[in-house]
């Protein structure tokens, strides 16, 4: 049975993978504009147009494309892309580490913020302060992560002039060792702590704005797990044998109030995965989602696709 159930979940994965390539082969191709215009350049005669066209196969009928494109997909071949000239799994290798630093870090420090604040807004419910936190929380989950970004520019970059504007380091400052492609990894690595507290300090409006955008949900599912337990009847057992608060909030409340709050978190992940092309391109973070966004604006197909 359970070896049957994993051949139909594998099965199925294929089947969906086949159908978003073939959804999102499609959908770019019905987008108006010719990449061979983009790439060769607002100079470029007709004829430089129609090679670079030729060239990269797009005069080819679009079920060769695809299958094409399919064939070199089971070889692990994305394609090249046209902006860049090198092959986007090379591409991929380069923009996915600042990503997953961004990703890794927001999603630690929302963990970090929106389990505890939800446990203790619980456990003081009714209260101004607890009220004032959840408040905040709705208010920034509230607004647009683009907007937010941009108003953190404003307010930190060209008022306060306290954090730099984007980018993953200063335009005079340089890279890292490149070992492992994570930045905080090679600075530190290298002995590097001048480039290791310029990357923090590049880190915190995109990570600051990531983690106020998602905090809500996180804090408010959590809080009402919690809420959930602490009518329990074995919570008013506990406090009639004479555990502490503390104890019972960590050994027992929180050991069963997780399980929905880690399922929550899951998705919240997902979304994150999704927002940040709109936080890499607003603060001109140098991952995939900034890279996606470079080209979709070239109509650059094997990066999108890949």
């Amino acid at each position: 049975m359970v070896i049957a159930y994993a051949i139909r979940r594998v099965v199925w994965a294929v089947v969906l993978l086949v159908l978003v390539t073939v959804f999102t082969f499609i959908l770019l191709h019905l987008i108006p504009g010719n990449p061979a215009i983009i790439l060769a350049g607002l100079g470029a005669k007709k004829a430089q147009v129609r090679a670079l066209y030729n060239s990269l196969g797009l005069n080819r009928p679009l079920p060769v494309q695809y299958f094409k494109y399919l064939l070199g997909l089971l070889h692990l071949n994305f394609g090249r892309s046209a902006v860049t000239g090198n092959p986007v799994t090379t591409d991929l290798g380069r923009y996915l580490p600042p990503t997953i630093e961004l990703v890794v870090i927001s999603f630690t420090i929302y963990v970090a913020l929106a389990i505890p604040l939800g446990a203790w807004s619980a456990r003081h419910q009714g209260r101004a302060a607890e009220a004032a936190v959840r408040i905040a929380a709705i208010v920034g989950s509230g607004m647009p992560v683009f907007w937010l970004g941009a108003l953190f520019q404003e307010l930190f970059f060209a008022r306060l002039h306290w954090l730099p504007e984007g980018g993953q380091l200063a335009i005079t400052a340089s890279s890292p060792p490149d070992r492992t492609g994570f930045y905080l990894i090679d600075s530190a690595l290298a002995g590097q702590w001048g480039v290791f507290g310029e990357t923090v300090l590049h880190l915190i409006l995109p990570v600051t704005t990531i983690v106020l955008a998602m905090l809500a949900v996180g804090l408010r599912s959590t809080r009402a797990s919690v809420l959930q337990e602490l009518r329990r009847p074995y919570v008013r057992t506990a406090q009639s044998k004479g555990v502490g608060s503390w104890r019972l909030m960590v050994v027992h409340v929180m050991k069963n109030a997780l399980n929905p709050v880690v399922s929550v978190l899951g998705l919240q992940f997902g979304y994150l995965l999704g927002w940040i092309v709109l936080v890499e391109t607003v603060f001109s973070w140098p991952g995939i989602g900034l890279y996606l966004y470079n080209s979709i604006q070239a109509l650059d197909y094997a990066p999108i696709m890949a």
